[in-house]
């Protein structure tokens, strides 16, 4: 991909040095440079992990009919539930 950014002079003549005394073009040393800060252990984009939705009990599976005091119920007893381990 073509991207086009702006950097201080002076980082981009190191870069450009730096670069060329390791034989490498401007793009590549950019490149790896730019993967090695992305994949470093401080910079890693957290894993995904899979969501869990609450089960609500129903009479009649396929339909469930709440009110607002039946959500607070509910996520109550959640509550209680995780915070005594049951």
């Amino acid at each position: 991909m073509r991207t086009t950014i702006d950097i201080p002079e002076s980082l981009f003549r190191r870069a450009k040095a730096v670069a060329s005394l390791k034989g490498l073009s401007l793009k590549k040393y950019i490149s790896t440079a730019l993967e090695h800060e992305l994949t470093s252990e401080g910079n890693a984009l957290p894993k995904r992990t899979r969501l869990s939705f609450p089960l609500v009990p129903s009479d009649q599976p396929g339909s469930v009919a709440l009110n607002n005091d039946d959500v607070a119920r509910l996520l109550e007893e959640e509550d209680i539930d995780v915070f005594t381990g049951r």
